[in-house]
């Protein structure tokens, strides 16, 4: 604004400091709308910096506060999404991943086609089972704890079957409703047929925390970052240590050539969730290396 009012169609340049210190570069231009606001186009910054906003031949016409609106990068980003489906498409059997970004966004491949759960579900059933303590107002006691951590743990299947018993399969499914799993098909009491697909198992890792009592939260990341090493490839193997894992693997490589596994991944100001489902896989260590090689790529650690 000027002493005469609202400056309409001044032009203005958008700089950016450089070295030495006190030096600009122009970076982006502009023209003021009639009532003298402006905004200029996005402008991609890789470091913190200084900018200021000069009016071209008008020295002192505008207020020295500049309102600014970072709009950091998505992560992870376009590119890197689009590589982890070229590589997964390029896999034997039928294979499907999907990725909720750290803006909430879904991405992926093949991202509403339903798989077999196998022991991916369990996560499911640690949400139902702590759900139900809130709900009877009851704490976590030893009969709990020595259900729950061997499911999550080292995913032991009895211990899953009798907390689907203790919880029933309308709880599993109010999870899924409450996760906004929207391909999620009953087991009918078969645990490890549930059907889920990958953008299923991708929200209900993005609103995990969220679905999980406040006074169970801790004990519930606590076990989902604490599986033992010999369940930990895939997603945990190549995102730690730059990331902290919650996640859980299925598998039924005899039955199904199936194998699967869906993560949430927080790191400094990043927090995003992704799955990988696989079947028909010639051998369990080739569905682990399908899932390696997408979150490679959607790490930007594959050469």
């Amino acid at each position: 604004m000027g002493a005469a009012g609202a400056l309409g169609g001044r032009p203005l340049e958008l700089q950016l400091a450089t070295r030495p210190p006190g030096h600009f570069a122009n970076v982006a231009h502009t023209l003021t709308a009639a009532d003298g606001s402006y905004a200029f186009p996005p402008v991609p910054i890789q470091r913190d910096a200084r900018v200021r906003v000069v009016a071209v031949g008008q020295p002192g016409v505008l207020r020295a506060a500049l309102e600014v609106s970072v709009r950091p990068p998505t992560y992870p980003s376009a590119r890197r999404v689009r590589a982890a489906a070229q590589f997964l498409a390029g896999r034997a059997g039928k294979t499907a991943f999907a990725v909720v970004d750290d803006t909430g966004a879904l991405h992926g491949l093949h991202v509403h086609s339903r798989f077999h759960s196998a022991s991916v579900v369990k996560s499911m059933l640690l949400v139902a089972y702590l759900r139900m303590l809130a709900q009877e107002r009851r704490g976590l006691d030893a009969a709990g704890t020595g259900l729950l951590y061997p499911m999550i743990h080292s995913s032991d299947n009895g211990a899953a079957s009798r907390v689907l018993a203790i919880v029933g399969e309308q709880a599993l499914n109010r999870v899924a409703g409450d996760a906004y799993m929207r391909d999620y098909v009953p087991g009918g009491g078969t645990w490890g047929f549930t059907e889920v697909s990958a953008a299923d198992l991708a929200r209900f890792f993005a609103r995990q925390d969220r679905l999980i009592p406040r006074r169970f939260r801790a004990y519930a990341r606590w076990l989902l970052a604490g599986i033992e090493a010999r369940e930990s490839w895939g997603i945990p193997a190549v995102a730690r240590p730059e990331f902290r894992v919650y996640f859980k693997g299925g598998w039924l490589p005899e039955v199904e050539g199936l194998v699967n596994q869906a993560a949430r991944l927080e790191g400094r100001k990043i927090t995003f969730s992704l799955a990988v489902l696989t079947t028909h896989d010639p051998s369990m260590l080739y569905g682990e290396r399908s899932i390696e090689g997408v979150t490679a790529r959607l790490l930007g650690r594959h050469r």
